[in-house]
């Protein structure tokens, strides 16, 4: 329980939500996907598969999901063609078996895209390794270079791959970077065995955000996302049994679709979580300190500036 409560304590903004709500509406014009092409990868599982399900809601035209296992990604893709079904959407589901760290293979899905007439729109960069739960020294050099092949190299390189798109409209449209608080909670005693974790999701973090920082948001706009606590089986590798408590999946999903529309270009380069009211983000003295302070919500050291 100190894990929950560490992983939920914010006060960013007055109103925390667990649950969807209005504002985050799929059935909201202002975040219809209609034409666009959604790429995931870890799309067949869990927060990944959340995601594409909220795009679906939202009318994406294409929704692709990229992951290892094959038997896993089918059953992703099943519960997507579902979700199109019971949404009434007509939205078409791509899996592709990848593994992220075989560059040889990302260059491969490229062409392949490319050779089908497809651009992407949005690129939720999802997926990734989870290193041993210990402190760096113990976990090693050798371990930690391996995670950071998934965790940030791979990553780095298919974004390059999204932005080089020449998709006469402009470069590129939306990645997200569906990434943890434990960046900005490592310092609590509860989470000394989650260092190696925190190392990685703070070096893709930065990834992003420094990528944000020499690219107009016009030509590429690029958010950071906390999904919220949502249930998973790593949750019981840390001694949990079920999933009271835990943050409804449809709130990051619906959360990732605002993040990619214009109405949310304001957090370009920033880092946001799912559980943060969209109205007073987008509105009032939050607005107005983000306009303001080019280091909220971005990862800095702390207290160096006024």
């Amino acid at each position: 329980m100190d894990i929950l409560n560490i992983a939920r304590a914010t006060d960013v903004t007055k109103t925390v939500h667990n649950e969807r709500y209005d504002a985050l509406s799929t059935d909201n014009p202002k975040l219809s996907q209609a034409g666009k092409t959604i790429l995931i990868t870890g799309g067949g599982t869990t927060i990944g598969n959340g995601i594409g399900r909220s795009f679906v809601r939202a009318s994406a035209e294409t929704v692709i999901i990229l992951g290892r296992r094959p038997q896993v990604l089918q059953e992703g893709a099943h519960r997507l063609e579902q979700e199109a079904k019971t949404a009434g959407t007509h939205t078409k589901i791509i899996h592709r078996q990848l593994d992220i760290t075989d560059f040889s293979a990302i260059d491969a899905f490229w062409k392949q895209l490319a050779s089908e007439g497809i651009s992407v729109d949005v690129f939720v960069s999802n997926a990734a390794a989870f290193p041993q739960m210990k402190p760096l020294l113990e976990a090693g050099a050798k371990h930690m270079w391996s995670q950071l092949n998934t965790n940030v190299h791979a990553p780095m390189y298919l974004l390059e791959k999204f932005h080089a798109q020449n998709t006469g409209k402009r470069k590129a449209g939306n990645p997200l970077h569906d990434r943890n608080n434990i960046t900005h909670t490592y310092m609590h005693a509860v989470t000394t065995n989650h260092a190696a974790y925190a190392f990685n999701k703070s070096c893709g973090t930065m990834l992003f955000q420094m990528v944000a920082k020499d690219t107009p948001v016009e030509e590429m706009q690029i958010t950071s996302m906390h999904p919220g606590l949502i249930w998973q089986q790593e949750w019981v590798k840390m001694g949990f049994k079920d999933d009271v408590g835990f943050d409804n999946i449809a709130l990051q999903g619906n959360f990732a679709v605002w993040l990619a529309t214009p109405n949310a270009a304001f957090l370009h380069g920033r880092f946001a979580w799912a559980s943060w009211d969209i109205n007073e983000l987008s509105e009032g003295p939050i607005r107005e300190r983000i306009e303001e302070d080019p280091y909220y919500l971005k990862m800095t050291v702390r207290g160096a500036n006024p």
